[in-house]
């Protein structure tokens, strides 16, 4: 019988999240640039992607827990691949958006897959798995986002052309790797007992309610500076090469902060640990970057938001996964992508609304006072659960 290897789910992780980067980032500027559609039109069609991606993640984690593992997954990167195809020739409108919104369910769906998956692997820690799956998917985020920039010009065909080839590839490798035959979750009796007391001495409701509070927040503030900050830069005179080199940094201290991290677990033990400290390292980033203008505070403010983000985005799952029953393990990891996603769709939307009545500044300042409010909020809530959790 074949285990779930995390080698191979690693390289479909990196070439799922390749094929995903190379669509979202591209859909305003087509959208607006190309298609010639307001950005309130816009804004509109990235929202239903985005809620077709939570829906596809967590409608899927449902029966994730439920049907075969491996036949779901078959089945969401074949749909993938024939709505890429689709998109080869359908790429005017209305047409883009309705696939651009199929994709955004079909992609929830194989990210709600990496992380069932990422449950299943036994022999290794799911601290361990995930942190090595989180460094692998911005790996394909910085791929994706290049090779935009090298084959984009006025059709989006081939961008369709080489994401389908991308899932067709991640296809043969689930055929080829992947085990056929329904895998249950390793027993972890260490964790079972943990929330065995879990019933005993708190309600467990508090930590998935607030965790999944936390990523809308998170995500909500975390995609100004995907969609809103190269505006701020320009504004206040610096030139895009200053926006690249910022996610350049990005990526370079992911890799820093997550290979310490798996060199030495040791560093921060705890789950509850990592959350804590890496929301704090996210609020401090805001007030840092609007300090002043001087792109010092601007680098130093990305270099602690993305300190924040590689201590703090791994350890979700895994306490999901630790805290959740095995009959709704799936189902769990499907509201993590989910919520993630919710965050993600809101945060324009909101970042145009403070932006057009306020400023940019106005604007950081509240995502850092609401990542304090939910570092605080964390911190109080998982005071309980760590104490469990060291037992």
């Amino acid at each position: 019988m074949k285990r779930v290897r995390l080698r191979p789910l690693m390289i479909v992780a990196f070439l799922n999240e390749t094929a995903y980067s190379m669509m979202w980032p591209l859909a305003t500027i087509y959208l607006n640039t190309i298609l010639h559609k307001s950005l309130t039109v816009t804004g509109i069609a990235l929202f239903c992607f985005s809620v077709a991606n939570v829906v596809g993640s967590v409608l899927m984690g449902k029966l994730y827990d439920q049907y075969n593992q491996f036949l779901l997954t078959v089945t969401g990167m074949i749909s993938c691949v024939l709505i890429c195809l689709v998109g080869i020739w359908l790429d005017g409108w209305p047409a883009y958006p309705i696939i651009l919104t199929i994709f955004g369910f079909t992609s929830g769906w194989l990210t709600t897959a990496i992380n069932v998956y990422g449950t299943l692997i036994s022999g290794q820690s799911t601290t361990q798995v995930f942190n090595k799956i989180y460094l692998v998917l911005n790996v394909g985020l910085v791929v994706g986002t290049m090779i935009i920039s090298e084959i984009f010009q006025k059709s989006i065909a081939p961008i369709f052309i080489f994401a389908t080839g991308i899932y067709a590839f991640s296809l043969i490798m689930l055929l080829c790797f992947f085990p056929r035959q329904r895998v249950k979750y390793p027993d972890r009796p260490v964790s079972r007992a943990k929330i065995e007391r879990r019933h005993q001495k708190g309600p467990a409701p508090s930590l998935f309610t607030v965790s999944f509070l936390t990523l809308v927040v998170v995500w909500m503030m975390y995609s100004q500076w995907e969609s809103n900050f190269s505006v701020y830069l320009l504004d206040i005179g610096f030139k895009l090469r200053v926006y690249s080199i910022l996610w350049a940094l990005n990526g370079a201290v992911i890799i820093i902060v997550q290979s310490l991290l798996t060199r030495f677990p040791k560093m921060i033990a705890n789950l509850f640990d990592r959350v804590n400290i890496g929301l704090s390292f996210l609020a401090i980033s805001y007030f840092i970057t609007v300090a002043s203008h001087q792109v010092i505070y601007i680098y130093l403010g990305m270099i602690l938001l993305t300190i924040g983000e590689a201590i703090y985005v791994p350890s979700v799952p895994v306490i999901i996964d630790n805290w959740s029953a095995p009959q709704i393990k799936g189902r769990n990891q499907g509201l993590v992508s989910g919520f993630s996603s919710i965050g993600r769709a809101l945060g324009p939307l909101f970042g145009g609304f403070i932006i057009d009545h306020s400023s940019f500044r106005v604007l950081f300042i509240i995502a850092g006072i609401a990542m304090l409010i939910v570092t605080i909020l964390n911190y109080l809530n998982n005071l309980h659960f760590k104490k469990v959790q060291s037992l």
